[in-house]
């Protein structure tokens, strides 16, 4: 989104409970990663700019629907800023940290994020960024946008962690995921300046992939347009089959469920947010 924009907190309409159009073979999404000698590696995905009415149910996405009805739906998930780059820094910190606008710079934050707790744990991650031109590129560089490649904007990053763990999106994929790897399409791709159909086929190709991988995929979007009311949707292990769940999720949330996962401490409102459950 180019224009930075007040943001009135997100409706939240009564949450509904699960509900289970398929039984057979379905597995609790709730199962606790506690339970498991080595957490399923999770993947997100963060697509752009369109609100949850644009893309449940519309024909021009066929493989991102039949991937939430394969997979958990999240029918109540909200972003918590407009524009875009407030929202990647809750979605990795727990907090919009004071950026209101695109226009924050790179390397100007001091806050812990889940890149660095990744590091400090012990466990791995990787942002693979679409048509970066090189490792950790800070600046524009179109159909790359930095504001979209938040590893970018973290102090503590650097001189090691950006450089090291952000890459152009890779062209072969490596046997073993990471425990996180952070996916961002080109500004084509993403839905941002090209069609709903375009970043939907660009789904249906790399999307595969990471699941016969064994990963948790995560697939959602930074903001909505004018409501932000988004679609959120995840596959993997652990996770049930045709799932709905109509509890309010935020960004926030979607950061906690990940932490939870992998074993963190909840950051910043992460803390207290509804975790997403993964």
């Amino acid at each position: 989104m180019a224009v930075a924009s007040a943001c009135a907190p997100p409706s939240s309409p009564r949450a509904s409970p699960a509900r289970v159009s398929f039984t057979a073979g379905s597995r609790s999404s709730a199962l606790p990663s506690a339970s498991r000698a080595r957490p399923a590696p999770v993947v997100l995905i963060l697509m752009e700019n369109h609100s949850y009415g644009q893309i449940a149910g519309n024909a021009s996405a066929p493989y991102l629907n039949g991937f939430a009805h394969r997979g958990t739906l999240f029918t109540n998930m909200n972003a918590v800023s407009h524009p875009s780059l407030p929202n990647y820094l809750a979605i990795t910190s727990g907090s919009t940290l004071g950026c209101t606008s695109d226009a924050c710079p790179p390397r100007s934050f001091g806050a812990t994020n889940l890149f660095h707790q990744l590091g400090v744990a012990g466990r791995t991650w990787r942002s693979w960024v679409e048509s970066m031109p090189g490792r950790c590129v800070l600046q524009d560089a179109s159909p790359y946008a930095v504001r979209h490649n938040p590893a970018a904007y973290y102090r503590d990053l650097f001189p090691t962690g950006c450089p090291r763990n952000d890459d152009p999106y890779p062209r072969t994929l490596p046997r073993r995921l990471s425990d996180l790897t952070f996916v961002t399409p080109n500004l084509c791709h993403d839905m941002h300046g090209c069609s709903v159909a375009t970043g939907d086929t660009w789904l249906r190709a790399h999307v595969p992939p990471l699941l016969a991988l064994g990963a948790i995929v995560v697939i959602t979007f930074d903001e909505g347009e004018g409501s932000n009311h988004i679609f959120c949707a995840a596959r993997g292990p652990g996770l049930g089959h045709g799932v709905r769940r109509g509890a309010v999720f935020t960004h926030y949330g979607l950061l906690g469920g990940i932490e939870r996962h992998l074993g963190l401490r909840r950051l910043g409102r992460a803390a207290t947010a509804r975790p997403v459950p993964l």
